[in-house]
């Protein structure tokens, strides 16, 4: 059996691509490695923060569907955000959904009787509404473990 000079050629060539080709993966995966990553890492508390963030925005745009008393259990976060509102308003205040538009309005309730006593106008609503935000915040975050 003989080896022709042909053969010998291919073999080598052969041997030669496969060497170049590991050189290139050695330096693709060098060049990825020193490449900063596109991942982001959020510190615990962020995280925390976000979540706390998320929980209260969905109770506050659920809040105006709301029965009261039935808020998350007796006594919930609706209710417990509600009547401290209300304490800091002075005025026992509800909430109810306006149904073409969706935004919540505040109502004042007689303390005595539980009547409807006014309706207030957006802009009050609006700056209440953040501060029911904040509150309910704060009760989430004081109950989250």
């Amino acid at each position: 059996m003989t080896i022709t000079s042909f053969q010998v050629q291919n073999i080598l060539r052969t041997y030669a691509k496969q060497l170049s080709r590991g050189q290139r993966l050695a330096r693709r995966r060098m060049a990825s490695e020193s490449l900063p990553s596109d991942q982001v890492n959020i510190s615990i508390e962020a995280r925390r923060k976000q979540v706390i963030e998320k929980i209260t925005a969905e109770i506050v745009s659920n809040i105006g569907y709301r029965v009261p008393g039935l808020g998350m259990g007796p006594g919930g976060v609706e209710d417990m955000a509600l009547k401290q509102l209300s304490q800091e308003y002075g005025r026992e205040l509800d909430l109810s959904q306006d149904e073409s538009t969706g935004q919540l309005r505040f109502l004042v309730r007689d303390q005595t009787t539980g009547e409807v006593v006014e309706t207030l106008g957006s802009e009050e609503s609006a700056s209440l509404q953040e501060r029911l935000f904040a509150i309910t915040q704060q009760i989430v975050d004081e109950n989250m473990v």
